[in-house]
């Protein structure tokens, strides 16, 4: 009787941390950014801000979606600044909740940097 006890406790323990830690672990990422710089001279990403990130949903496939406003791309002088990098992702458990529902709800997560501004060029005078 002990043996069974403790056997399905551990089963239970087990379940648990497969819950907790599989909706944390990546399924895939879209990753989108600018390839090539001034002069045809690679750079590399330079970013002017730090990750934003926030969690979208998506109903009735795609006929009601909440879209991604992004505000914090400006000077303080109210200019635009362009995107740097987009990434779409996804997890263990927004894929599950995505098949269980057929569709119905997709969940995903969508992160972005905004670019560095533009730098003034030109002759001092």
């Amino acid at each position: 009787m002990h043996f069974r006890h403790f056997a399905r406790l551990r089963i239970a323990i087990l379940l648990l941390l497969i819950a907790c830690v599989l909706p944390t672990t990546g399924c895939y990422t879209y990753h989108m950014y600018q390839v090539g710089g001034a002069g045809g001279l690679e750079l590399g990403n330079q970013p002017g801000t730090e990750w934003e990130h926030v969690t979208r949903h998506s109903f009735v496939w795609g006929l009601v979606r909440q879209d991604v406003p992004v505000d914090n791309c400006r000077l303080a002088n109210g200019q635009r600044l362009g995107i740097e990098e987009v990434k779409i992702e996804t997890n263990f458990g927004y894929v599950l909740i995505s098949a269980l529902t057929l569709g119905l709800w997709v969940p995903l997560e969508v992160s972005w940097r905004c670019a560095k501004p533009p730098v003034t060029t030109g002759t001092l005078r």
